[in-house]
């Protein structure tokens, strides 16, 4: 009987010595964790924080953010993000959790709770400027335009070498046609920074929608000596070599702009017309038909009208009127109606298809007044012809 009365007091002691060490434990092993975090070594900072608090919800706030800043730095987002939440009910003035939570949605994509945190952030911290662009930023993301342009104001009044803000702002103006204000910012920003790729692209984007070609190649084709543009501007750069008559040049940048292009239709339309200004037919044809193979938009009338021009130039008229058919089929436009009818008329002997052709123009009330004269005359003449032959 003694010697288990022993055995017990024994045990009873042990579990009482463990007890008084415990939190001497938790805290040496929270002190190699700090070590490794302050080393960023956060991969072993985690596992350590992870057996210090395997049997504990006791949580020190300074301790949780750090293990939660490991959880997030070594990539274990689920962790870091349970931690943070906790984190939330203990931090009422650093706001770390706040930081790091808008983070992690913005990286999950779950933008309204990404914008939750990151509205936080700009009203206890309103003068960080990079909290007011990225809630910009993600605002303008799901379409919320009109609380993305003063957040982008707000970070470019604290900051007006944020080229993210910059950006921000001038993506918006770009989208109301308000052109002064996006050159006069972008010339600030490119002023300050003569290389910016982006603010550069910008301004090429603006000089091109206000159909400013020169300007618009002058600012890509310098950036495309020091930089590859992407298919998107290599095409806006051909098109405006197009407009002011450069047309080597002009084709140089479109046949880049093909090179693994899944949407090629445009720019096949942009390089016949080049090559139907050089007077080269062939490659016009050529492209008119690639682009027309291509055609997926309402512009594939254009293209079998322009192919069917270029055949009735070349005095190839069957070829012109299976054009001229096919760019009726897709639009209906009336202006068809007399290229067919004067492409029949000189095609065929038989002047019946040709009349009819003149006669459905002359019915369709098309404001041409010179052609509308023409096919009332022209069939009035046919028809006379046809009744002296027989």
């Amino acid at each position: 009987m003694k010697w288990k009365i022993i055995l017990v007091l024994g045990l009873w002691s042990l579990f009482l010595l463990s007890v008084v060490a415990q939190p001497d434990a938790i805290d040496q092993c929270l002190d190699v964790a700090e070590t490794y975090y302050f080393k960023q070594d956060y991969v072993k900072a985690m596992e350590v924080f992870d057996d210090c608090y395997e049997n504990t919800t006791e949580y020190e706030p300074i301790n949780l953010e750090h293990y939660g800043i490991s959880s997030q730095k070594s990539g274990d987002l689920k962790k870091a993000k349970t931690l943070f939440l906790e984190l939330e009910k203990m931090d009422t003035t650093k706001f770390i959790f706040a930081k790091s939570l808008a983070t992690i949605y913005e990286i999950e994509n779950n933008i309204p709770k990404a914008i939750k945190y990151y509205r936080l952030l700009t009203e206890k911290f309103p003068e960080n400027g990079i909290y007011f662009r990225k809630l910009g930023q993600l605002n303008l993301e799901v379409g919320e335009v009109f609380d993305a342009f003063p957040n982008f104001i707000k970070a470019y009044a604290i900051n007006e070498r944020d080229v993210f803000a910059v950006q921000g702002i001038a993506e918006i103006l770009l989208a109301n046609n308000e052109y002064g204000q996006v050159d006069s910012l972008l010339n600030k920003g490119i002023e300050y920074d003569k290389e910016n790729y982006t603010l550069n692209l910008l301004k090429a984007r603006s000089k091109y929608k206000q159909k400013q070609y020169d300007s618009t190649a002058v600012v890509l084709d310098r950036l495309s000596k020091i930089t590859t543009l992407n298919n998107y501007y290599n095409k806006m750069l051909g098109y405006s070599l197009l407009q002011i008559d450069s047309l080597d040049q002009a084709i140089l940048f479109l046949e880049r702009s093909l090179v693994d292009e899944k949407n090629p239709e445009n720019a096949l339309y942009y390089l016949a017309t080049a090559y139907e200004e050089k007077e080269d037919m062939e490659m016009a044809i050529y492209y008119f038909e690639k682009s027309i193979e291509a055609g997926i938009s309402k512009n594939i009338a254009i293209y079998h009208r322009n192919l069917g021009r270029i055949f009735d130039k070349s005095n190839k008229t069957k070829k012109a009127i299976k054009q001229y058919e096919a760019a009726y089929r897709y639009s209906e436009d009336p202006l068809l109606l007399f290229y067919l009818a004067r492409a029949c008329d000189v095609y065929y002997k038989d002047k019946k298809i040709a009349m009819r052709y003149y006669e459905r123009y002359s019915k369709s009330k098309h404001e041409n007044a010179e052609y509308q004269k023409y096919a009332i005359d022209r069939r009035r003449y046919l028809k006379e012809q046809q009744h002296l032959s027989k």
